[in-house]
């Protein structure tokens, strides 16, 4: 496990990045436009070489332990997820429901996930983080996008067409391929050209600066007022305590390794994505509460992720 000073500097590290963007939004240096063209080349240029270079390693028994393990707690967790969000936000109303059942399945851990586990456990916690992140991808574009549809798509015409529409963007998306072209360099332990590794490993190296500067932007660019919603203060309970919590006992009691159980309990203890205020506002749900609940969960984390990685 890190130790203890290297994570608080991570955290510095990234608190200021964080900082930075928002002050950046705030100054309208990064407008809407800017923040979709950051976005866009995070998803189909920085995140992909940053997971591709998270492959090139050394394949051995471990790794594939790691894999299976950490592979085996994200189905299982996002089934956990589906339970959540059956049983938990029937109380709401629509406009916030759809917004929490979608942030309990899709977390941050893709943008805000990937350069903290990179961070805190090398090449080996970033390739976990990929593998972990493939059911939670299949379910943010298939179960969460139905969460804000309040007509079933299976039953209304033209459904079955959508979901096929679904699996093909799920299949085709570039963090997805991303993983295949990855395993594949990792399974036949194939080298790049020297030009082309050193330009992948500087693209992936600006990972962590990327997303830290996005987030902070969109935080940055929302109403908060009044930040404290009680609501927004369950969802952070959940999100950031009882999930990572769940993982974490379940982990010891199946007695998975130390290195898979580290990063699926930071990785459960992200905060929403920033998906979701996207999603809610184009399908009508509360965009103003998703992006305080996103606000809130990324801060809050800056907190609670420190002690987890102090308890695994």
């Amino acid at each position: 496990m890190p130790e203890f000073s290297t994570m608080l500097d991570l955290q510095a590290q990234m608190m200021l990045l964080l900082a930075i963007g928002v002050f950046l939004a705030k100054k309208k240096l990064i407008t809407d436009q800017g923040r979709a063209c950051l976005t866009d080349l995070l998803l189909f240029i920085i995140l992909p070489a940053n997971i591709i270079q998270s492959f090139r390693i050394e394949f051995n028994a471990e790794i594939f332990r790691s894999t299976r393990d950490i592979l085996i707690l994200s189905i299982l967790l996002q089934v956990l997820y589906g339970v959540v969000c059956a049983v938990c936000y029937n109380r709401y109303p629509f406009a916030r429901k759809a917004v929490m059942q979608y942030g309990t399945v899709c977390s941050n851990a893709g943008f805000l996930g990937s350069p903290l586990t990179e961070g805190l456990f090398g090449g080996v916690g970033l390739l976990l983080t990929s593998v972990y992140l493939i059911p939670q991808r299949i379910v943010m574009w298939s179960m969460g996008v139905s969460y804000f549809m309040q007509d079933d798509a299976a039953a209304s015409p033209g459904g079955r067409t959508r979901h096929r529409a679904v699996l093909r963007k799920t299949l085709t998306h570039p963090c997805i391929l991303a993983v295949f072209v990855g395993m594949a360099l990792m399974l036949t332990q194939c080298q790049l050209p020297a030009f082309l590794g050193k330009a992948l490993q500087c693209t992936s190296n600006c990972n962590m600066t990327m997303s830290m500067l996005l987030i902070g932007a969109i935080i940055g660019s929302c109403d908060l007022h009044p930040l404290l919603d009680r609501d927004a203060i369950l969802y952070c309970v959940i999100r950031l305590f009882l999930m990572p919590l769940v993982v974490l006992v379940g982990c010891r009691a199946a007695h998975v390794g130390q290195l898979a159980t580290g990063v699926a309990v930071v990785l459960a203890g992200m905060p929403m994505g920033g998906t979701t205020a996207i999603l809610a506002e184009k399908y009508g749900a509360d965009s103003a509460f998703a992006s305080k609940c996103t606000a809130l969960s990324t801060v809050l984390s800056l907190i609670t992720t420190p002690l987890w990685c102090l308890v695994v």
